[in-house]
């Protein structure tokens, strides 16, 4: 008798790592559809298409579309809160971050298409989803000025420009090497030394 309540506690357990990584494929899969053909495209048929399953099956994993919706949200405060390095906000953090980031957004580029394109959210509707896009999108920002910040009161890179200025060099390579046409690709080690090169480039007039 322990055997068989053995195997049917192997069996359930398996069903529910099929079940727990089925649900992670589908959120990924909407939120790949969210960031290229935005929520009116987040249909089950197309959802579907995407995992290679009926769309009706989706349901065996999720209560409902809102509830699909709502985990491809957790999944991208997740990927991009886990880039975050646990040190203060300084130069060497800055360079944690980025290099973690820009592998992301490289490995899945849905990542920050979803970021540039939140308006996507609005227009359908989505007010409240597009709010935790924008949360998400303020925390990265606010974090990337005060490692510029530090880093100018620091003298490791210029104060010809204000650092709120400078994260739009920042925020513009990651975007540029994640999803640039620049071919062969560069490597995030190579991004950061063109980022450090151009934020640590003095006033040649002083």
């Amino acid at each position: 008798m322990s055997i068989i309540l053995q195997a049917n506690a192997c069996l359930r357990e398996a069903m529910r790592k099929q079940h727990e990584e089925r649900r992670e494929e589908i959120a990924a899969a909407a939120l790949a559809i969210l960031a290229e053909e935005g929520p009116r495209q987040l249909t089950a048929r197309n959802l579907g298409a995407r995992v290679g399953m009926d769309g009706s099956s989706l349901f065996r994993h999720f209560e409902n579309k809102a509830a699909i919706l709502h985990a491809a949200l957790d999944l991208f405060e997740t990927v991009l809160s886990d880039t975050f390095p646990d040190a203060e906000p300084c130069w060497e953090s800055l360079k944690t971050f980025f290099l973690r980031r820009l592998a992301l957004v490289q490995a899945r580029p849905e990542v920050i298409r979803l970021a540039f394109n939140q308006h996507l959210l609005v227009v359908t509707g989505e007010t409240e989803h597009a709010d935790r896009v924008r949360k998400v999108v303020a925390r990265s920002v606010s974090f990337i000025r005060a490692c510029l910040e530090r880093a100018q009161s620091a003298g490791v890179i210029s104060d010809a420009v204000p650092a709120a200025a400078q994260v739009w060099v920042v925020t513009g390579m990651l975007r540029g090497a994640a999803l640039g046409s620049v071919h062969p690709r560069p490597t995030p080690e190579e991004a950061w030394q063109w980022l450090a090169s151009t934020l640590q480039e003095r006033d040649r007039q002083r």
